[in-house]
Protein backbone atom coordinates (compact mmCIF):
# COMPACT_ATOMS: atom_id res chain seq x y z
CA UNK A 1 0.00 0.00 0.00
CA UNK A 2 0.97 3.50 -1.02
CA UNK A 3 0.66 6.61 1.31
CA UNK A 4 -0.63 9.56 -1.04
CA UNK A 5 0.37 13.05 -1.49
CA UNK A 6 -2.01 16.11 -1.19
CA UNK A 7 -3.30 16.42 -4.27
CA UNK A 8 -1.85 12.60 -5.95
CA UNK A 9 -4.36 11.52 -3.64
CA UNK A 10 -7.49 13.87 -3.98
CA UNK A 11 -7.20 13.34 -7.96
CA UNK A 12 -6.93 9.30 -7.43
CA UNK A 13 -10.07 9.72 -5.10
CA UNK A 14 -11.59 11.79 -7.68
CA UNK A 15 -11.26 9.47 -10.35
CA UNK A 16 -12.00 6.41 -8.70
CA UNK A 17 -15.09 8.13 -6.92
CA UNK A 18 -16.29 9.95 -10.30
CA UNK A 19 -16.22 6.30 -11.86
CA UNK A 20 -18.56 4.85 -8.60
CA UNK A 21 -20.85 7.81 -9.24
CA UNK A 22 -20.94 7.38 -13.38
CA UNK A 23 -22.10 4.06 -12.22
CA UNK A 24 -24.71 5.18 -9.93
CA UNK A 25 -25.40 7.92 -12.12
CA UNK A 26 -26.47 5.70 -15.18
CA UNK A 27 -27.51 2.80 -12.91
CA UNK A 28 -30.75 5.09 -12.28
CA UNK A 29 -31.44 4.74 -15.75
CA UNK A 30 -32.89 1.29 -15.84
CA UNK A 31 -33.43 1.11 -12.31
CA UNK A 32 -35.79 4.14 -12.35
CA UNK A 33 -37.56 2.25 -15.70
CA UNK A 34 -38.18 -0.63 -13.21
CA UNK A 35 -39.24 1.38 -10.17
CA UNK A 36 -41.15 4.23 -11.73
CA UNK A 37 -42.22 7.83 -9.73
CA UNK A 38 -43.96 5.81 -7.12
CA UNK A 39 -40.53 3.49 -6.25
CA UNK A 40 -38.35 6.91 -6.46
CA UNK A 41 -40.56 9.03 -4.13
CA UNK A 42 -39.87 5.36 -1.83
CA UNK A 43 -36.40 5.23 -2.33
CA UNK A 44 -36.03 8.98 -1.16
CA UNK A 45 -38.27 8.91 1.39
CA UNK A 46 -35.46 5.64 3.12
CA UNK A 47 -32.81 7.28 1.81
CA UNK A 48 -33.04 10.55 4.22
CA UNK A 49 -33.92 8.74 7.09
CA UNK A 50 -31.10 6.07 6.82
CA UNK A 51 -28.89 9.51 6.39
CA UNK A 52 -30.37 11.06 9.07
CA UNK A 53 -29.69 7.74 11.46
CA UNK A 54 -26.58 7.16 10.47
CA UNK A 55 -25.34 11.11 10.79
CA UNK A 56 -26.68 10.76 14.47
CA UNK A 57 -25.32 7.72 15.09
CA UNK A 58 -22.04 7.46 13.62
CA UNK A 59 -20.89 10.21 10.73
CA UNK A 60 -18.59 12.33 13.58
CA UNK A 61 -16.52 8.93 14.42
CA UNK A 62 -15.22 8.08 11.33
CA UNK A 63 -13.43 11.94 11.01
CA UNK A 64 -12.86 11.72 14.59
CA UNK A 65 -10.64 8.73 13.66
CA UNK A 66 -9.40 10.30 11.03
CA UNK A 67 -8.31 13.62 12.76
CA UNK A 68 -7.01 11.77 16.25
CA UNK A 69 -4.81 8.99 14.04
CA UNK A 70 -3.20 11.81 11.57
CA UNK A 71 -2.57 14.03 15.17
CA UNK A 72 -0.65 10.45 16.48
CA UNK A 73 1.17 10.17 13.49
CA UNK A 74 2.44 13.36 13.22
CA UNK A 75 3.64 13.14 17.24
CA UNK A 76 5.61 9.96 16.65
CA UNK A 77 2.68 8.42 18.99
CA UNK A 78 2.42 5.02 16.85
CA UNK A 79 1.02 2.54 19.96
CA UNK A 80 -1.72 5.24 21.16
CA UNK A 81 -2.93 5.44 17.31
CA UNK A 82 -3.60 1.87 16.95
CA UNK A 83 -5.10 1.53 20.27
CA UNK A 84 -7.45 4.29 19.19
CA UNK A 85 -8.88 2.17 16.07
CA UNK A 86 -9.36 -0.77 18.72
CA UNK A 87 -11.17 1.18 20.84
CA UNK A 88 -13.63 3.25 17.96
CA UNK A 89 -14.60 -0.63 17.10
CA UNK A 90 -15.72 -1.29 20.13
CA UNK A 91 -17.48 1.89 20.23
CA UNK A 92 -18.68 1.65 17.08
CA UNK A 93 -20.19 -1.93 17.81
CA UNK A 94 -22.99 -0.49 20.65
CA UNK A 95 -23.81 2.87 18.85
CA UNK A 96 -24.76 0.87 15.62
CA UNK A 97 -27.10 -1.36 16.70
CA UNK A 98 -28.61 0.90 18.97
CA UNK A 99 -29.36 3.30 15.74
CA UNK A 100 -30.23 0.04 14.37
CA UNK A 101 -33.02 -0.54 17.00
CA UNK A 102 -34.16 3.22 17.04
CA UNK A 103 -34.61 3.42 13.11
CA UNK A 104 -36.46 -0.15 12.79
CA UNK A 105 -38.68 0.59 15.75
CA UNK A 106 -39.65 4.38 14.85
CA UNK A 107 -40.25 3.60 11.08
CA UNK A 108 -44.02 3.79 11.46
CA UNK A 109 -44.31 7.71 12.92
CA UNK A 110 -41.58 8.90 10.24
CA UNK A 111 -43.87 6.96 7.67
CA UNK A 112 -46.57 9.47 9.22
CA UNK A 113 -44.92 12.67 8.92
CA UNK A 114 -44.04 12.27 5.45
CA UNK A 115 -47.24 11.12 3.94
CA UNK A 116 -50.13 11.53 6.62
CA UNK A 117 -51.65 14.59 5.00
CA UNK A 118 -50.32 12.61 1.04
CA UNK A 119 -51.60 9.50 0.79
CA UNK A 120 -52.26 7.44 3.53
CA UNK A 121 -52.81 4.27 1.53
CA UNK A 122 -48.47 4.62 0.85
CA UNK A 123 -47.79 4.41 4.67
CA UNK A 124 -47.11 0.47 4.80
CA UNK A 125 -44.72 0.89 2.04
CA UNK A 126 -42.68 3.52 3.32
CA UNK A 127 -42.73 1.55 7.20
CA UNK A 128 -41.34 -0.96 4.88
CA UNK A 129 -38.41 0.59 3.17
CA UNK A 130 -37.49 2.34 6.12
CA UNK A 131 -36.91 -0.69 8.05
CA UNK A 132 -35.09 -2.87 5.06
CA UNK A 133 -32.24 -0.17 4.82
CA UNK A 134 -32.14 0.34 8.86
CA UNK A 135 -30.14 -2.60 8.16
CA UNK A 136 -27.28 -0.87 6.79
CA UNK A 137 -26.71 0.48 10.25
CA UNK A 138 -24.95 -2.77 11.09
CA UNK A 139 -22.56 -2.67 8.54
CA UNK A 140 -21.89 0.82 7.14
CA UNK A 141 -20.31 2.27 10.49
CA UNK A 142 -18.01 -0.25 10.82
CA UNK A 143 -16.92 0.13 6.78
CA UNK A 144 -16.57 4.15 7.62
CA UNK A 145 -14.77 3.69 10.79
CA UNK A 146 -11.87 1.78 8.93
CA UNK A 147 -11.79 3.92 6.48
CA UNK A 148 -11.22 6.68 8.78
CA UNK A 149 -8.48 4.44 10.08
CA UNK A 150 -6.73 4.57 6.25
CA UNK A 151 -7.49 8.10 5.57
CA UNK A 152 -5.64 9.33 8.80
CA UNK A 153 -2.51 7.42 7.59
CA UNK A 154 -2.35 8.17 4.17
CA UNK A 155 -3.97 5.60 3.09
CA UNK A 156 -6.37 7.11 0.47
CA UNK A 157 -6.11 5.02 -2.47
CA UNK A 158 -7.30 1.63 -0.42
CA UNK A 159 -10.22 3.79 1.13
CA UNK A 160 -11.49 5.15 -2.16
CA UNK A 161 -11.07 1.65 -3.98
CA UNK A 162 -13.33 0.30 -1.33
CA UNK A 163 -16.35 3.12 -2.87
CA UNK A 164 -16.14 1.41 -6.17
CA UNK A 165 -16.20 -1.88 -4.83
CA UNK A 166 -19.24 -0.93 -2.72
CA UNK A 167 -20.93 0.63 -5.74
CA UNK A 168 -20.80 -2.34 -7.88
CA UNK A 169 -21.84 -4.82 -5.40
CA UNK A 170 -25.16 -2.42 -4.38
CA UNK A 171 -26.12 -1.56 -7.64
CA UNK A 172 -25.58 -5.11 -8.98
CA UNK A 173 -27.89 -6.60 -6.60
CA UNK A 174 -29.97 -3.33 -7.20
CA UNK A 175 -30.83 -4.27 -10.45
CA UNK A 176 -31.25 -7.61 -10.75
CA UNK A 177 -33.47 -8.03 -7.64
CA UNK A 178 -35.86 -5.16 -8.63
CA UNK A 179 -35.99 -6.81 -11.63
CA UNK A 180 -36.54 -10.34 -10.77
CA UNK A 181 -38.84 -8.87 -7.80
CA UNK A 182 -41.28 -6.62 -10.38
CA UNK A 183 -41.20 -8.30 -13.51
CA UNK A 184 -40.65 -11.33 -13.20
CA UNK A 185 -41.84 -12.34 -9.78
CA UNK A 186 -44.87 -9.36 -10.15
CA UNK A 187 -44.28 -8.23 -6.75
CA UNK A 188 -45.29 -5.07 -5.83
CA UNK A 189 -43.49 -1.49 -6.52
CA UNK A 190 -42.48 -1.65 -2.61
CA UNK A 191 -40.91 -4.87 -2.78
CA UNK A 192 -38.49 -3.87 -5.47
CA UNK A 193 -37.55 -0.73 -4.03
CA UNK A 194 -36.82 -3.10 -0.71
CA UNK A 195 -34.95 -5.53 -2.39
CA UNK A 196 -32.81 -2.49 -4.53
CA UNK A 197 -32.24 -0.96 -1.04
CA UNK A 198 -30.85 -3.98 0.45
CA UNK A 199 -28.05 -3.72 -2.25
CA UNK A 200 -26.78 -1.02 -0.27
CA UNK A 201 -25.89 -3.58 3.19
CA UNK A 202 -24.26 -6.39 0.68
CA UNK A 203 -22.22 -3.52 -1.14
CA UNK A 204 -21.14 -1.74 2.32
CA UNK A 205 -20.25 -5.60 4.02
CA UNK A 206 -18.05 -6.46 0.64
CA UNK A 207 -15.97 -3.07 0.70
CA UNK A 208 -15.87 -3.57 4.41
CA UNK A 209 -14.15 -7.29 3.66
CA UNK A 210 -11.66 -5.78 1.01
CA UNK A 211 -10.64 -3.23 3.67
CA UNK A 212 -9.79 -5.70 6.27
CA UNK A 213 -7.84 -7.81 3.66
CA UNK A 214 -6.17 -5.20 3.01
CA UNK A 215 -5.04 -4.33 5.79
CA UNK A 216 -4.12 -7.93 7.03
CA UNK A 217 -2.28 -8.26 4.05
CA UNK A 218 -0.19 -5.17 4.69
CA UNK A 219 0.20 -5.43 8.74
CA UNK A 220 4.01 -5.13 8.33
CA UNK A 221 3.39 -1.18 7.04
CA UNK A 222 0.65 -0.39 10.09
CA UNK A 223 2.64 -1.77 12.61
CA UNK A 224 6.19 -0.22 12.13
CA UNK A 225 7.00 1.93 15.06
CA UNK A 226 4.15 -0.02 16.56
CA UNK A 227 5.28 -2.25 19.69
CA UNK A 228 1.91 -2.81 21.40
CA UNK A 229 -1.55 -1.27 21.52
CA UNK A 230 -0.86 -2.46 25.20
CA UNK A 231 1.86 0.37 25.33
CA UNK A 232 -0.43 3.25 24.88
CA UNK A 233 0.41 5.58 27.26
CA UNK A 234 -3.41 6.95 27.16
CA UNK A 235 -6.21 5.15 28.74
CA UNK A 236 -9.38 4.04 26.74
CA UNK A 237 -11.44 7.04 28.30
CA UNK A 238 -9.29 9.29 27.40
CA UNK A 239 -9.44 8.14 23.62
CA UNK A 240 -13.15 8.28 23.91
CA UNK A 241 -13.11 11.73 25.32
CA UNK A 242 -10.60 12.91 22.52
CA UNK A 243 -13.58 10.72 19.71
CA UNK A 244 -16.39 12.50 21.53
CA UNK A 245 -14.93 15.63 21.36
CA UNK A 246 -14.36 15.62 17.87
CA UNK A 247 -17.19 13.28 16.88
CA UNK A 248 -20.21 15.40 18.35
CA UNK A 249 -19.62 18.72 16.74
CA UNK A 250 -19.81 16.87 13.17
CA UNK A 251 -22.66 14.65 13.80
CA UNK A 252 -24.46 17.86 15.06
CA UNK A 253 -24.04 19.07 11.75
CA UNK A 254 -24.58 16.70 10.25
CA UNK A 255 -27.95 15.76 11.53
CA UNK A 256 -29.36 19.59 11.47
CA UNK A 257 -28.34 19.24 7.90
CA UNK A 258 -29.80 16.31 7.24
CA UNK A 259 -32.95 17.16 9.54
CA UNK A 260 -33.44 19.92 7.45
CA UNK A 261 -33.44 17.68 4.14
CA UNK A 262 -36.28 16.03 5.76
CA UNK A 263 -37.82 19.32 6.41
CA UNK A 264 -36.94 20.70 3.17
CA UNK A 265 -38.41 18.03 1.31
CA UNK A 266 -42.14 18.75 3.93
CA UNK A 267 -41.95 22.44 3.20
CA UNK A 268 -41.69 21.64 -0.36
CA UNK A 269 -44.42 19.66 -1.02
CA UNK A 270 -46.50 21.67 1.60
CA UNK A 271 -45.89 24.67 -0.65
CA UNK A 272 -46.35 23.26 -3.42
CA UNK A 273 -49.84 22.03 -2.68
CA UNK A 274 -50.67 25.60 -1.18
CA UNK A 275 -50.01 27.16 -4.85
CA UNK A 276 -52.02 24.40 -6.53
CA UNK A 277 -50.13 21.29 -7.09
CA UNK A 278 -51.69 18.52 -6.79
CA UNK A 279 -50.60 15.56 -4.26
CA UNK A 280 -49.62 12.91 -7.45
CA UNK A 281 -47.76 16.49 -9.31
CA UNK A 282 -46.08 17.10 -5.87
CA UNK A 283 -44.59 13.62 -5.50
CA UNK A 284 -42.98 13.94 -9.08
CA UNK A 285 -41.42 17.06 -8.04
CA UNK A 286 -40.25 15.59 -4.92
CA UNK A 287 -38.82 12.59 -6.32
CA UNK A 288 -37.02 14.53 -9.18
CA UNK A 289 -35.63 17.21 -6.16
CA UNK A 290 -34.51 14.50 -4.13
CA UNK A 291 -33.89 11.40 -5.44
CA UNK A 292 -33.22 11.98 -9.17
CA UNK A 293 -31.30 15.00 -10.04
CA UNK A 294 -28.98 14.75 -6.88
CA UNK A 295 -28.04 11.50 -8.57
CA UNK A 296 -26.13 12.90 -11.84
CA UNK A 297 -25.21 16.08 -9.26
CA UNK A 298 -22.87 13.59 -7.55
CA UNK A 299 -20.55 13.95 -10.54
CA UNK A 300 -20.10 17.01 -9.53
CA UNK A 301 -19.91 16.64 -5.71
CA UNK A 302 -17.38 13.64 -5.98
CA UNK A 303 -14.50 16.16 -6.24
CA UNK A 304 -15.47 17.56 -2.42
CA UNK A 305 -16.43 13.74 -1.25
CA UNK A 306 -12.72 12.77 -2.88
CA UNK A 307 -10.84 15.75 -1.37
CA UNK A 308 -12.17 15.39 2.19
CA UNK A 309 -10.85 11.49 2.06
CA UNK A 310 -7.59 13.07 1.69
CA UNK A 311 -6.93 16.39 3.36
CA UNK A 312 -7.42 15.40 6.83
CA UNK A 313 -3.89 14.47 7.62
CA UNK A 314 -2.22 17.60 5.72
CA UNK A 315 -4.21 20.01 7.32
CA UNK A 316 -3.64 18.41 11.01
CA UNK A 317 -0.25 17.69 10.22
CA UNK A 318 0.38 22.03 9.51
CA UNK A 319 -2.23 22.52 12.46
CA UNK A 320 0.08 20.39 14.77
CA UNK A 321 3.41 21.32 13.90
CA UNK A 322 1.66 25.32 13.84
CA UNK A 323 3.09 25.88 9.89
CA UNK A 324 1.02 28.79 9.04
CA UNK A 325 2.11 29.16 6.03
CA UNK A 326 1.44 25.12 5.02
CA UNK A 327 -2.02 25.64 6.60
CA UNK A 328 -2.82 28.94 4.33
CA UNK A 329 -1.38 27.05 1.75
CA UNK A 330 -3.57 24.15 1.94
CA UNK A 331 -6.94 25.95 2.65
CA UNK A 332 -6.22 27.71 -0.25
CA UNK A 333 -5.70 25.08 -2.50
CA UNK A 334 -8.46 23.12 -1.73
CA UNK A 335 -10.72 25.63 -1.95
CA UNK A 336 -8.99 26.53 -5.83
CA UNK A 337 -9.46 22.77 -6.45
CA UNK A 338 -13.31 22.41 -6.07
CA UNK A 339 -13.60 25.71 -8.13
CA UNK A 340 -11.54 24.28 -10.74
CA UNK A 341 -13.15 21.14 -11.17
CA UNK A 342 -16.91 21.92 -9.98
CA UNK A 343 -17.44 25.29 -12.50
CA UNK A 344 -17.07 24.44 -15.44
CA UNK A 345 -18.75 20.51 -14.75
CA UNK A 346 -21.81 22.15 -13.11
CA UNK A 347 -22.18 25.08 -15.97
CA UNK A 348 -22.05 22.37 -18.98
CA UNK A 349 -24.73 20.40 -17.17
CA UNK A 350 -27.18 23.66 -16.46
CA UNK A 351 -26.25 24.46 -20.11
CA UNK A 352 -27.97 20.98 -21.48
CA UNK A 353 -29.66 20.26 -18.46
CA UNK A 354 -32.79 19.22 -20.41
CA UNK A 355 -31.47 16.44 -22.64
CA UNK A 356 -29.04 14.90 -19.79
CA UNK A 357 -31.91 14.83 -17.66
CA UNK A 358 -33.38 13.04 -20.48
CA UNK A 359 -30.51 10.56 -21.08
CA UNK A 360 -30.90 9.06 -17.40
CA UNK A 361 -34.74 9.30 -16.81
CA UNK A 362 -38.01 9.84 -18.91
CA UNK A 363 -38.60 12.83 -20.08
CA UNK A 364 -40.29 14.91 -17.77
CA UNK A 365 -41.25 19.11 -17.87
CA UNK A 366 -40.14 19.54 -14.33
CA UNK A 367 -36.45 17.41 -15.19
CA UNK A 368 -34.06 19.97 -16.55
CA UNK A 369 -34.47 22.97 -14.64
CA UNK A 370 -34.13 21.33 -11.11
CA UNK A 371 -31.24 19.38 -12.83
CA UNK A 372 -29.69 22.97 -13.88
CA UNK A 373 -30.59 24.61 -10.57
CA UNK A 374 -28.82 21.39 -8.62
CA UNK A 375 -26.00 21.74 -10.55
CA UNK A 376 -25.27 25.38 -10.21
CA UNK A 377 -25.75 24.77 -6.07
CA UNK A 378 -23.65 22.15 -6.19
CA UNK A 379 -20.52 24.04 -6.27
CA UNK A 380 -21.40 25.52 -3.30
CA UNK A 381 -22.16 22.83 -1.02
CA UNK A 382 -18.61 21.34 -2.59
CA UNK A 383 -17.15 24.40 -1.39
CA UNK A 384 -18.79 24.12 1.95
CA UNK A 385 -18.12 20.73 2.64
CA UNK A 386 -13.94 21.21 2.42
CA UNK A 387 -14.23 24.17 4.07
CA UNK A 388 -16.16 22.79 7.12
CA UNK A 389 -13.74 19.66 6.84
CA UNK A 390 -10.79 21.46 7.00
CA UNK A 391 -12.06 23.40 10.33
CA UNK A 392 -12.46 20.21 12.00
CA UNK A 393 -9.34 18.88 11.04
CA UNK A 394 -8.02 22.46 13.15
CA UNK A 395 -10.56 22.10 15.71
CA UNK A 396 -12.56 24.79 15.21
CA UNK A 397 -16.00 23.44 15.81
CA UNK A 398 -17.45 26.37 16.52
CA UNK A 399 -16.92 28.41 13.29
CA UNK A 400 -18.42 24.84 11.98
CA UNK A 401 -21.65 25.17 14.41
CA UNK A 402 -22.12 28.98 13.63
CA UNK A 403 -22.02 28.88 9.64
CA UNK A 404 -23.94 25.80 9.04
CA UNK A 405 -26.89 26.33 11.53
CA UNK A 406 -26.92 29.78 10.21
CA UNK A 407 -27.20 28.67 6.69
CA UNK A 408 -29.82 26.06 7.69
CA UNK A 409 -31.62 28.47 9.32
CA UNK A 410 -31.62 31.04 6.29
CA UNK A 411 -32.39 27.88 4.07
CA UNK A 412 -35.68 27.17 5.76
CA UNK A 413 -36.55 30.83 6.63
CA UNK A 414 -36.83 30.91 2.65
CA UNK A 415 -38.41 27.52 1.50
CA UNK A 416 -41.71 28.44 1.24
CA UNK A 417 -41.79 32.38 0.72
CA UNK A 418 -39.48 31.47 -2.03
CA UNK A 419 -42.03 29.17 -3.56
CA UNK A 420 -44.79 31.57 -3.23
CA UNK A 421 -42.83 34.36 -4.41
CA UNK A 422 -41.88 32.41 -8.00
CA UNK A 423 -45.33 31.00 -8.49
CA UNK A 424 -46.96 35.16 -7.83
CA UNK A 425 -44.20 36.07 -10.62
CA UNK A 426 -45.35 33.42 -13.36
CA UNK A 427 -42.05 31.45 -12.85
CA UNK A 428 -41.59 27.45 -11.79
CA UNK A 429 -42.41 27.33 -7.99
CA UNK A 430 -40.68 24.82 -7.01
CA UNK A 431 -37.40 26.22 -8.13
CA UNK A 432 -37.55 28.37 -4.64
CA UNK A 433 -36.28 25.24 -2.35
CA UNK A 434 -33.09 25.20 -5.04
CA UNK A 435 -32.64 28.97 -4.93
CA UNK A 436 -33.27 28.58 -0.77
CA UNK A 437 -30.80 26.22 -0.20
CA UNK A 438 -27.94 28.62 -2.59
CA UNK A 439 -28.50 31.83 -0.49
CA UNK A 440 -28.20 29.22 2.31
CA UNK A 441 -25.04 27.73 1.50
CA UNK A 442 -23.19 30.97 0.11
CA UNK A 443 -23.75 32.69 3.36
CA UNK A 444 -22.31 29.96 5.81
CA UNK A 445 -19.37 30.12 2.88
CA UNK A 446 -18.61 33.88 3.76
CA UNK A 447 -19.02 33.57 7.74
CA UNK A 448 -16.00 30.99 7.08
CA UNK A 449 -14.22 33.23 4.48
CA UNK A 450 -14.36 35.62 7.58
CA UNK A 451 -14.04 33.88 10.66
CA UNK A 452 -11.07 31.48 9.40
CA UNK A 453 -8.93 35.10 8.31
CA UNK A 454 -9.67 36.85 11.47
CA UNK A 455 -8.32 33.65 13.42
CA UNK A 456 -5.73 32.03 11.40
CA UNK A 457 -4.62 35.27 9.53
CA UNK A 458 -5.43 33.05 5.95
CA UNK A 459 -5.38 35.20 2.96
CA UNK A 460 -7.29 34.57 -0.29
CA UNK A 461 -5.41 36.25 -2.74
CA UNK A 462 -4.13 33.17 -4.50
CA UNK A 463 -8.08 31.37 -4.55
CA UNK A 464 -9.28 34.97 -5.43
CA UNK A 465 -6.97 35.04 -8.57
CA UNK A 466 -8.08 31.44 -9.54
CA UNK A 467 -11.69 32.19 -9.06
CA UNK A 468 -11.44 34.99 -11.79
CA UNK A 469 -9.88 33.18 -14.53
CA UNK A 470 -11.64 29.95 -13.84
CA UNK A 471 -14.92 32.05 -14.17
CA UNK A 472 -12.85 34.04 -17.71
CA UNK A 473 -11.93 30.37 -18.58
CA UNK A 474 -16.06 28.99 -17.83
CA UNK A 475 -16.86 32.11 -20.17
CA UNK A 476 -15.50 31.31 -23.25
CA UNK A 477 -16.27 27.49 -22.55
CA UNK A 478 -20.22 29.26 -22.55
CA UNK A 479 -19.62 31.18 -25.72
CA UNK A 480 -17.98 27.78 -27.05
CA UNK A 481 -21.06 25.65 -26.09
CA UNK A 482 -23.73 28.45 -27.61
CA UNK A 483 -21.92 28.04 -30.92
CA UNK A 484 -21.91 23.90 -30.42
CA UNK A 485 -25.78 24.28 -29.37
CA UNK A 486 -26.64 26.14 -33.63
CA UNK A 487 -24.89 23.00 -34.68
CA UNK A 488 -26.62 20.53 -32.47
CA UNK A 489 -28.88 17.81 -34.32
CA UNK A 490 -31.72 16.99 -33.18
CA UNK A 491 -31.61 14.51 -30.68
CA UNK A 492 -33.11 11.23 -31.44
CA UNK A 493 -33.10 8.13 -28.84
CA UNK A 494 -30.82 7.87 -25.73
CA UNK A 495 -27.78 6.65 -27.65
CA UNK A 496 -27.73 9.34 -30.14
CA UNK A 497 -28.10 11.42 -26.88
CA UNK A 498 -24.93 10.28 -25.47
CA UNK A 499 -22.88 10.26 -28.44
CA UNK A 500 -23.10 14.09 -29.60
CA UNK A 501 -23.30 15.39 -25.73
CA UNK A 502 -20.17 13.36 -25.02
CA UNK A 503 -18.31 15.10 -28.16
CA UNK A 504 -20.05 18.36 -27.01
CA UNK A 505 -18.40 17.56 -23.44
CA UNK A 506 -14.91 16.66 -24.46
CA UNK A 507 -14.86 19.74 -26.55
CA UNK A 508 -16.31 22.47 -24.11
CA UNK A 509 -14.05 20.74 -21.22
CA UNK A 510 -10.94 20.27 -23.74
CA UNK A 511 -10.91 24.09 -24.47
CA UNK A 512 -11.52 25.22 -20.62
CA UNK A 513 -8.83 22.62 -19.87
CA UNK A 514 -6.47 24.12 -22.49
CA UNK A 515 -7.29 27.69 -21.62
CA UNK A 516 -6.57 27.58 -18.02
CA UNK A 517 -3.68 25.46 -18.86
CA UNK A 518 -1.99 28.52 -21.26
CA UNK A 519 -2.89 31.11 -19.00
CA UNK A 520 -1.45 29.49 -15.31
CA UNK A 521 -4.40 28.26 -13.92
CA UNK A 522 -3.78 24.54 -14.10
CA UNK A 523 -0.85 25.08 -12.70
CA UNK A 524 -1.93 27.32 -9.82
CA UNK A 525 -4.05 25.03 -9.06
CA UNK A 526 -2.89 21.75 -9.09
CA UNK A 527 0.95 22.81 -8.36
CA UNK A 528 3.87 22.98 -11.39
CA UNK A 529 5.32 19.87 -9.78
CA UNK A 530 1.95 17.45 -10.12
CA UNK A 531 1.52 19.24 -13.97
CA UNK A 532 5.56 18.51 -14.79
CA UNK A 533 5.01 15.13 -13.49
CA UNK A 534 1.91 14.39 -15.47
CA UNK A 535 3.29 15.97 -18.73
CA UNK A 536 6.34 13.94 -18.37
CA UNK A 537 4.12 10.86 -18.10
CA UNK A 538 2.69 11.76 -21.53
CA UNK A 539 5.81 12.59 -22.91
CA UNK A 540 7.44 8.94 -22.00
CA UNK A 541 4.23 7.10 -23.00
CA UNK A 542 4.65 8.85 -26.60
CA UNK A 543 8.22 7.65 -26.95
CA UNK A 544 7.70 4.52 -26.04
CA UNK A 545 4.51 4.29 -28.42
Amino acid sequence: MKKNKFVEGTLFAYFVILLTKIIGAIYVIPLRAIIGEEGGVLYGYAYQVYTLFLDISTSGIPTAISIIIAEFNALKMFNEREYTFKVANKLITIISFTAFAFMFLLAKPLALFFVSDINEASIPSVVLVIRTISFCLLVIPFLSITRGYLQGNRYAYASSTSQLIEQIVRVGVALVGSYVAINVLHYRIPIGVAITLSGTVLGGLCAYLYLKLKIAKNKAQFNEGVTSYKDSTVSSKEIIKKIAARAIPVIIIAASQNIYNIIDLKLLMTALLKVGYSAGECEVIASVVVTWAPKICMVINSIAVSMCLSIIPFIVNSFVNNDKKELNSKFNQAMSTILYITIPLAVFISQFGTPIYNIFYTATYYGGLVLGANAIVSIFFSLQMVMDMMLQGMKNYKLVYINTITGIIINIMLDIPLVLLLNKLGVDAYIGTTIATAVGLTTSILIILFGAKKKYELEYKSTFKALFQICVSTLIMVAVIFGLKLIMPELNGRLHSILVLGVFGLISIGIYMLITYKIGTMKLVLGEDFIQKIIGKFKKNAKAS
